[in-house]
């Protein structure tokens, strides 16, 4: 794997990371607020999204 390469999906997981940040303030644990940025997206608001209804 060449360099820019790790460099790109480095980016990518830390963007990552940052989205999923936002669904462990909403009380996801960490696994749940990966999966909820790849199913849901962001959180909106106040709006119920099922990502870490149990």
């Amino acid at each position: 794997m060449s360099k820019g390469w790790r460099w790109i999906l480095l980016a990518a997981f830390v963007v990552w990371t940052v989205l999923a940040l936002q669904w462990t303030d909403l009380g996801c644990d960490y696994p749940e607020a990966y999966l909820a940025v790849l199913r849901f997206g962001t959180p909106e608001g106040l709006e119920f999204l099922p990502a870490c209804a149990g």
